[in-house]
C-alpha cells in the first residue's frame, strides 16, 4: 500500500506494508497457578526486633520525671520520661508498645546521649 505524507508542505511518497495480526497465546485457565505461594503472600515479618525494645536518651541531660513503673503496658509514643538540657525539657516516649521491664535510670541522675533509660518486652 502506498501512502502520501505532508510535512511542512513537504510531501512524501511512502510505501506501507500491512502485516497479519499476531496469534493471541492462548491462555492457561488460571493465570495465578505458575506463580509461587511465596510470592503472593510475603513472609510475616516480625513487628519489632530486639533492639527496638531498649528505649536510649536522645540527648545528654538530667532524668527530671519518670512517668511509667515496671511491668506497665505502653503503647508506641506513650511518654515514659523527662529529660532536661540546657533549661529544656525533653518528653521520651516508648519506641514500641509493650510492657516496660526494667528502668535503668532515677529521677535527678544526669545521662548521656545513647544511654540506655529502660526496656520495654
Amino acid at each position: 500500500m502506498k501512502l502520501r505524507i505532508t510535512i511542512e508542505d513537504t510531501s512524501y511518497d511512502v510505501a506501507v506494508e500491512v502485516l497479519a495480526e499476531p496469534e493471541a497465546a492462548p491462555h492457561a485457565e488460571d493465570p495465578l497457578a505458575a506463580v509461587p505461594e511465596s510470592v503472593l503472600q510475603p513472609p510475616h515479618l516480625p513487628d519489632t526486633r530486639p533492639e527496638d525494645r531498649i528505649c536510649r536518651s536522645p540527648i545528654a541531660g538530667m532524668v527530671v520525671a519518670i512517668t511509667v513503673a515496671p511491668r506497665q503496658r505502653v503503647r508506641q509514643n506513650d511518654p515514659l520520661l523527662t529529660i532536661e538540657a540546657m533549661k529544656m525539657q525533653t518528653s521520651i516516649g516508648a519506641p514500641v508498645a509493650g510492657v516496660v521491664e526494667e528502668i535503668l535510670v532515677k529521677a535527678g541522675e544526669a545521662v548521656k546521649s545513647g544511654q540506655v533509660l529502660c526496656r520495654l518486652g
